[in-house]
């Protein structure tokens, strides 16, 4: 993707319509102290522990931020999209902390890094961009706190069934179980289990990276 697609405050304000009205300066403004970059799907954005270097504006693809344990499990927090903030690299960002989640790109993507330094400026400038990052980190609390609660309080085959759904088009699921496992937080050998527990029952049919709903 060339970058001198983004570099222009139209093509800026189509990913991120909240910006189109208000201070005319704002998204040049983004862009001139921005840094294009560019990643391949499945490349490790950031580890845990490490500093964050600025704060990010999601141009195009899919980015997932996750943690992981000692024994390598991981569960899935949040996905940026295009239009999007990763908001807990922006707040590391603010404050010069190491970034306390793991990132990595699900499909090839493209981001706007502007450093710590100019978007504190930016934020004491344009009101508007304060708005859009308070309101994009009380959403973001929001379903992290949905997380919780599936996780404390209900069934993982009630919780898979509702994945399932939920990320189906037309009934079929592109996918690893692991990715599954990642996404909900448990262990590969326990989606693959329910798995076969619901092919059994004829709700869905298996094969190879492919689930396909049969029964809803």
């Amino acid at each position: 993707m060339a970058a001198d697609k983004w570099i222009n405050p139209e093509g800026f304000v189509k990913i991120f319509p909240f910006f189109r009205k208000g201070s005319q300066g704002l998204a040049q403004d983004l862009l001139s102290c921005g840094q294009y970059q560019a990643f391949s799907s499945n490349t490790v954005l950031q580890l845990e522990g490490q500093p964050c270097n600025g704060a990010e504006f999601q141009l195009s693809g899919v980015k997932r931020a996750y943690k992981a344990s000692e024994s390598g499990r991981r569960i899935t927090l949040y996905e940026v999209f295009p239009g999007e903030v990763c908001v807990v690299n922006f707040t590391c960002a603010l404050l010069n902390s190491v970034s306390p989640i793991n990132s990595v790109s699900v499909t090839d993507m493209s981001m706007l890094s502007i450093s710590p330094d100019d978007i504190r400026k930016l934020l004491a400038k344009y009101e508007k961009l304060s708005t859009f990052i308070f309101a994009a980190v009380n959403q973001r609390f929001g379903s992290l706190i949905e997380i919780s609660k599936e996780i404390a309080f209900r069934r993982m085959d009630e919780r898979l069934f509702d994945y399932l759904v939920e990320k189906s088009e037309n009934r079929k699921l592109s996918t690893t179980h692991q990715r599954i496992a990642d996404d909900l937080g448990t262990a590969r050998e326990v989606i693959s289990r329910l798995l076969k527990e619901f092919e059994k029952k004829g709700i869905l049919r298996l094969s190879r990276n492919l689930i396909e709903l049969t029964h809803l």
